[in-house]
């Protein structure tokens, strides 16, 4: 075990084994649109069809969700790993998220990438905070996906951080 790994406390060693994708979640329309690297989601439904995403309390995006009620999220693979890091360094409030990169929106203009794996457009259906991230649950309303390859994978060597 590397001396760094030996200062992170055992359960959160194991936590951060959880696997998960790398997507971007996008949500508002006009100047007031953004996005941001997210990498906690998960299917949570069948009929209706749903997911959950977890963003973190005072965040940009959330603050939309809540407030049109509506989001997208794109799933990013191999072939749309700029994406990946065109997000990561995160936006601030009002500032252009999307140039540099192709957009198209769904029925509700909320933003999504093409040339990601897939995207998901959902209807809000609620929310849940029991920690530092509010739980929000999306209905799938729509979507697509470009081909068969495979998303990314996320494995955190701490489940204490990103």
């Amino acid at each position: 075990m590397s001396e760094s790994g030996s200062r992170i406390p055992p359960a959160l060693r194991a936590l951060g084994t959880i696997p998960s994708g790398l997507f971007v979640a996008t949500a508002g329309s006009g100047a007031d649109a953004t996005g941001m690297l997210v990498s906690f989601v998960q299917q949570v439904g069948f009929a209706p069809p749903a997911l959950s995403v977890a963003l973190k309390e005072g965040r940009p995006l959330l603050d939309l969700i809540r407030a049109h009620g509506r989001f997208c999220i794109s799933v990013i693979d191999d072939a749309s790993v700029f994406l990946m890091r065109h997000f990561a360094r995160g936006f601030d409030r009002g500032q252009p998220a999307f140039e540099g990169v192709t957009v198209a929106h769904d029925d509700a203009g909320v933003a999504y990438f093409p040339e990601a794996l897939a995207w998901l457009a959902c209807r809000r259906l609620g929310e849940v905070a029991w920690s530092d991230h509010v739980l929000v649950c999306g209905e799938v309303i729509g979507g697509e996906r470009r081909d068969d390859d495979r998303p990314m994978i996320h494995v955190r060597k701490s489940g204490a951080n990103y």
